[in-house]
């Protein structure tokens, strides 16, 4: 099948100036979309967080309700639930435990 014309440089200046209009204009696409899919990932994160510490709270609040208590005191309270613990009489070291097997039951 015979062409008719030299195609060399005119098909070589079409893919430049294509090249030269889209090859940004994908470039500008792919980098949106990018930061468009980062931006939706660090929102999904978020909204876990606030999911979690409201059910969380929420858990909190249920127990509360019912009568339940988790240790979470306020501190003007705290005072009242101090406990006090005596340090023992004698500084001696605690005994030893052997380990070491002998051999024998008896």
């Amino acid at each position: 099948m015979l062409v008719g014309g030299d195609l060399g440089f005119l098909s070589s200046l079409v893919v430049a100036a294509f090249m030269a209009v889209f090859g940004p204009v994908s470039g500008f696409m792919v980098r949106r979309k990018w930061r468009r899919s980062v931006a939706r990932r660090d929102e999904i994160k978020r909204l876990l967080v606030l999911a979690s510490e409201e059910a969380a709270r929420v858990e909190l609040q249920a127990a509360e309700e019912y009568g339940y208590d988790y240790g979470y005191r306020c501190e003007s309270l705290k005072e009242e639930y101090e406990v006090f613990v005596e340090t023992p009489a004698s500084s001696a070291p605690p005994p030893t435990i052997s380990t070491s097997y002998s051999g024998s039951f008896n």
